[in-house]
């Protein structure tokens, strides 16, 4: 029912033809308990607006200056500001615009001369496909995709199958590169199109279902409703997560 909902709340956001530089300030990314069917994924909200929850309600709502969890009982008001440094609101634009970031390292020290991670790796950009996630994948440019495995310590290979066909295509990664560019050539791209992609250094295999979008959203307006309206879980959860910063849930 909230997905149906969501979905609904976000054609008619589109049919009033409203401008990225138009839309509300807030948006709702999750939404759990007993109240999720009034706020559902995708629901624009003001800065003045107020929310109520009841008993084992959980709502994360997304802003410019990051992402609250809301729990009930309790009601909250939207009129929060937080300003952004500089640094902050460049990571989020190449995160978001499929610019710049192209690598993504531990953190590590030195003991004894022994180099020792410090912190697991992170998808350092939205629109990386994740060889460890499967489901529906938002492709902003086909030309550009990009695989990222999060273990990059050594060498290690995968294989993408074309289930349909049962075409397989090898890549390469070599010891400390975490990035490999998806074979376009041998496996084309295109809105439905599924390949199974399997790991030589991941837990299990992963069936990916593509969806391409046409154009890099611009904003995080636009990524989270290309998001949402697609169904690109995975996308969303790591937009929230990158935002979220590990802050605390708001209680009522």
């Amino acid at each position: 029912m909230s997905k149906f909902l969501g979905k609904a709340a976000l054609a008619v956001a589109l049919a009033t033809g409203l401008s990225s530089a138009a839309l509300a300030q807030n948006m709702v990314v999750r939404s759990t308990g007993p109240s999720a069917s009034s706020y559902p994924a995708g629901t624009k909200l003001a800065n003045n607006a107020r929310i109520t929850l009841k008993n084992l309600d959980s709502v994360t709502v997304l802003s410019k200056s990051g992402t609250r969890v809301l729990r009930g009982p309790g009601t909250f008001s939207l009129n929060r500001t937080t300003r952004a440094n500089a640094t902050t609101t460049a990571r989020l634009e190449r995160f978001i615009t499929n610019r710049g970031s192209s690598r993504a390292r531990t953190g590590a020290v030195r003991s004894a001369g022994v180099e020792v991670a410090t912190a697991a790796p992170k998808n350092p950009n939205l629109w990386f496909l994740d060889v460890t996630k499967g489901g529906k994948f938002c492709v902003a440019n086909p030309d550009t995709l990009v695989l990222w495995r999060p273990d990059y310590t050594g060498s290690a290979t995968a294989s993408i199958v074309e289930p349909t066909g049962g075409n397989v295509t090898e890549v390469e990664w070599r010891k400390g590169n975490p990035l490999k560019k998806w074979p376009t050539a041998e496996a084309p791209l295109s809105s439905g199109a599924k390949y199974q992609v399997i790991g030589s250094n991941v837990p299990q295999a992963v069936e990916v279902n593509f969806v391409l979008l046409g154009k890099t959203p611009e904003n995080l307006d636009e990524a989270a409703v290309a998001l949402i309206e697609n169904d690109c879980q995975s996308q969303l959860d790591l937009l929230v997560d990158t935002l979220g910063g590990g802050s605390d849930p708001e209680q009522g």
